[in-house]
């Protein structure tokens, strides 16, 4: 069976949610990691123009479009970000996994823009943030996911493309 609408909603779904769509806790706790963590906060300023002054806006291009842009002090959006919460990774990441799975419904979402997939973990306290560039080469595969009983469209990314960040 092909992922569907009804397992993105149940896996989506969190107590502090109001539907698999509200990342709003996501959102700010990303905020905080990059105002905290200054490895994150220069790996991201490394893909967009210096010597100016940027904001994160949610939902730029409305509810069901990327989860968020960094914009420029005109309001020129300089890059996306995606936002996925995992529920399986909490303090360590889990060693049974040795790839990220980029979600290949998510592909509509690459612009000419610098491109960022956050992955937050469970607690929201830690991140694995990779730009599209690390993995875009990479092909969308059809994978079976045993644990889940589905397939869905991915790419592979060998976990050594990504690096955690941590508050």
């Amino acid at each position: 069976m092909q992922v569907t609408n009804a397992h993105r909603t149940k896996w989506g779904s969190y107590s502090d949610r109001k539907d698999s769509y509200d990342d709003n806790q996501d959102a700010l706790a990303f905020k905080r990691l990059v105002k905290s963590n200054k490895e994150l906060h220069s790996y991201i300023g490394s893909f967009i123009p210096r010597n100016q002054t940027y904001r994160f806006i949610d939902k730029h291009f409305g509810p069901y479009k990327v989860d968020m842009s960094i914009v420029d002090s005109h309001n020129n959006v300089v890059a996306d970000i995606e936002l996925e919460r995992w529920s399986q990774w909490d303090e360590t990441w889990p060693s049974y996994y040795k790839h990220i799975h980029f979600l290949g419904r998510k592909e509509k979402f690459f612009t000419e823009r610098p491109f960022f997939m956050v992955y937050l973990n469970k607690s929201m306290n830690q991140c694995m943030c990779l730009e599209k560039s690390v993995f875009e080469h990479i092909p969308t595969i059809n994978k079976y996911f045993n644990y889940k009983k589905v397939w869905d469209k991915v790419k592979e990314i060998p976990l050594s493309e990504g690096k955690i960040y941590t508050l």
